[in-house]
């Protein structure tokens, strides 16, 4: 059963806009500020998920409950795992809108309305996960389909399993992006005992990534 999140708040962390924005110092602190109020009456954050049954099939394969998929990363994120939430987030159509009006007066605060809009859909995530944390779960990392070996091709299955477009009005096109464009899709491991999760960032493999964190 298709399942909704919609918090009615999302706890902003503008250290975090920074890093996505790549600000080294606080030239563009006041700039960024003064973009906050127009660019956060934007968003709406909408969560859709459910609850699969996972099976491990070995030889590097694992069975989601609505998709076969081979990735040793996904293996080794669900090996305690013997179900798994699905789920997809957006934070709106009219957040890109906003970012194409600012980006076509400012190239600059287009930038920084774009680095507050990854914010604000990770944060959407972040809460989410708390939600079901406070609903009893415990939860491994969360896992997208394109990082490390997991094929972009889930994509298709995730959108299949979810009926994003008329869950949450979240499409996607043929060369697998997705409408909106900050959005989010990922596959968490329900376990049951307790597993500290490792910051995302330095559990990710992708390490020359742009927007890492530092340790």
């Amino acid at each position: 059963m298709i399942r909704h999140f919609e918090p009615s708040d999302l706890p902003l962390c503008m250290q975090e806009v920074r890093r996505y924005a790549q600000l080294k110092d606080d030239t563009l602190t006041d700039r960024l500020t003064a973009l906050l109020p127009d660019a956060l009456a934007q968003v709406h954050g909408r969560v859709c998920y459910d609850l699969f049954p996972v099976q491990p099939l070995g030889s590097g394969q694992i069975d989601l409950g609505f998709s076969v998929v081979s990735s040793q990363s996904l293996c080794h994120l669900l090996r305690h795992a013997s179900r798994c939430v699905v789920f997809a987030a957006t934070i709106g159509l009219a957040y890109d809108r906003h970012i194409a009006r600012i980006s076509g007066l400012s190239r600059a605060d287009g930038w920084l309305v774009h680095a507050l809009g990854t914010e604000r859909v990770e944060s959407l995530c972040d809460a989410f996960e708390y939600y079901l944390k406070e609903e009893g779960y415990h939860l491994t990392r969360r896992f997208s389909p394109g990082y490390g070996d997991v094929p972009l091709e889930l994509q298709r299955d995730v959108f299949r399993a979810l009926d994003c477009p008329r869950q949450i009005g979240l499409t996607l096109t043929d060369s697998l992006l997705m409408s909106p464009s900050k959005s989010v899709t990922a596959i968490i491991g329900l376990t049951e005992t307790y597993e500290p999760v490792t910051d995302r960032c330095t559990a990710c493999p992708q390490v020359s990534c742009a927007f890492r964190s530092q340790p």
